[in-house]
């Protein structure tokens, strides 16, 4: 009797070990290998873009993670995330565009169901990014010059917003920002791909960061929902911003400017009475 039962535990065990190498696996396939899409070198050969696809997008028809790194002589100065919502297709050469400059390099990202994104990596190791009014830019001469039709400095109109919403829920990341923190300043929000992808920093170290996004709005249409994780970094200094903790979800009410607190570490918890009544959520 004994031989036969060591003999199941062996299978079993056997069987439990193939199991979670297979789940690894495709954890990591699809959440953090990284491959190279595209190169890019400065003429003088000195500078090198790299777009990187970072997993698998979304199932069914989520965005696609990257990375963009720009290197010096092959030394990394830089890196920055970034998302391509292009139908649930992979990062690609045909998402991004390269103009190297004499102090930066502008890259313009493209997919088909998102404004373009325009990155600019500087080669002191500071990185900006912004939301164009275009798609597919490939027409446009030079894209810092061009971002946005009929003004002569290629910055956007004071009023006009780089996308539909954007001056509403960069409000939203202000105001939720203001109390979270307790701070009167402005924050820095980063748009990717699309709305829903944004996110806004509000405090980082060397293990952890805790940030902003923007959900969309409440069911009632009164309020900008914005929800605050908390997150562990890699090794390497990044961190997937898909996998943190919710620390709480925060309603925006447009009427009043407004923040009010759900206390909710979980979608599906029922959020705090004020939370409810200014969103209409039922209990």
């Amino acid at each position: 009797m004994k031989k036969p039962l060591k003999r199941i535990m062996i299978v079993l065990a056997a069987f439990v070990i193939a199991a979670a190498v297979l789940l690894g696996s495709f954890v990591y396939i699809t959440r953090y290998k990284t491959s190279e899409a595209d190169t890019a070198r400065s003429e003088d050969g000195k500078y090198e873009a790299v777009l990187q696809a970072v997993g698998e997008p979304g199932w069914p028809f989520g965005s696609a993670p990257g990375r963009l790194v720009l290197k010096e002589e092959g030394e990394m100065i830089s890196k920055t995330d970034i998302e391509i919502a292009n139908d649930g297709g992979p990062v690609s050469k045909k998402n991004w565009r390269v103009i190297w400059g004499e102090d930066h390099v502008e890259i313009l990202l493209s997919g088909g169901e998102q404004y373009d994104e325009l990155v600019t990596m500087y080669y002191d190791g500071g990185v900006e990014s912004r939301q164009l009014t275009t798609y597919y830019g490939s027409e446009i001469d030079s894209v810092s010059g061009n971002a946005a039709e009929g003004t002569e400095t290629g910055e956007p109109e004071a009023d006009s917003g780089l996308f539909p919403g954007e001056q509403e829920i960069t409000a939203g990341y202000k105001a939720v920002y203001g109390f979270c923190s307790g701070s009167a300043d402005d924050p820095e929000v980063y748009f990717g791909a699309k709305e829903s992808s944004s996110r806004c920093i509000l405090s980082e170290d060397e293990d952890t960061v805790e940030y902003l996004t923007y959900s969309g709005r409440s069911q009632n249409e009164k309020c900008g929902l914005y929800v605050r994780y908390l997150n562990k970094k890699n090794a390497d200094g990044t961190w997937d911003n898909t996998d943190g903790t919710i620390v709480d979800i925060y309603a925006y009410v447009y009427e009043s400017g407004d923040v009010v607190s759900s206390g909710k570490t979980q979608w599906e918890d029922a959020g705090s009475d004020a939370y409810r009544e200014v969103t209409e959520e039922e209990s």
